[in-house]
């Protein structure tokens, strides 16, 4: 799959800093983009002292042909941050155009993360790569929830690559994961399930056990990432709720 041209590319810049002075944490962001591009614009919900809670809004349709997103985070030492979405991405018929997105986060000394990912739908007759890239300092903590739909109601899927690299902060990995899918190869992926759900922890233990015959297969990683993945016919069954609230408390360290 051939990457989306640089000069169409949108970038998204967040960052969260805890202030020496025990003041709210610093929150700063920045977008640029051609005009003709969508971009992710980061919105402030709230802030305290310890962290931020930020929806990361599309300012457009996304995905479709040509569109190269790339979204840059950085967490302070200490800081936390929640990010979440307004709603699910859908990546449209590209009638032989792709498109591209791109997110490296970077973790702080102690920082932690928890993404509140919303579905990400592969229409058919899309394209598209999405790689997801995390570097963690020691004692830094991380969740991400992710629902993958191969597809909408009736129709085969797109074209996805998504690959998820997690590593400490020397660039030594912890996890790199990825599934290729298109029409027709979702049957000896996916065994011929339409959705995958998938919750990950990385430098948190997961307080719940739950049998892998209810929710999908649990995989612990020896460098210290706990995955829980399920396939499903439906998005709103693909994460089970126990699992991901036991995740995000298992960040907070509650």
């Amino acid at each position: 799959m051939t990457a989306v041209a640089p000069a169409s590319r949108t970038e998204t810049f967040l960052s969260v800093t805890r202030p020496p002075d025990g003041s709210r944490v610093r929150v700063e962001h920045s977008t640029c983009g051609g005009p003709d591009r969508p971009a992710i614009r980061p919105v402030l919900l709230s802030c305290d002292e310890r962290g931020a809670t930020v929806s990361l809004v599309p300012e457009g349709a996304l995905l479709l042909a040509g569109d190269a997103v790339w979204l840059r985070v950085e967490v302070g030492p200490g800081a936390s941050l929640q990010l979440v979405e307004p709603a699910g991405t859908v990546a449209y018929d590209m009638r032989g155009g792709r498109a591209g997105w791109e997110v490296e986060i970077n973790l702080g000394l102690g920082a932690s993360l928890i993404w509140h990912g919303e579905p990400f739908v592969a229409a058919a007759g899309s394209e598209t790569t999405w790689n997801t890239r995390v570097l963690a300092d020691f004692g830094a903590r991380f969740a991400l929830r992710e629902t993958l739909v191969l597809g909408r109601c009736g129709e085969q899927p797109g074209r996805l690559r998504h690959e998820v690299f997690v590593g400490h902060a020397d660039g030594r990995p912890i996890l790199a994961d990825g599934v290729e899918v298109g029409p027709g190869c979702t049957a000896a992926i996916l065994g011929g399930c339409r959705v995958m759900g998938t919750v990950l922890v990385v430098g948190a233990e997961l307080g719940i056990s739950v049998p892998t015959s209810e929710v999908g297969t649990r995989f612990e990683i020896e460098a210290g990432a706990t995955v829980f993945r399920t396939l499903s016919d439906d998005a709103h069954r693909a994460v089970e709720q126990n699992i991901w609230y036991a995740a995000v408390a298992a960040v907070r360290g509650v």
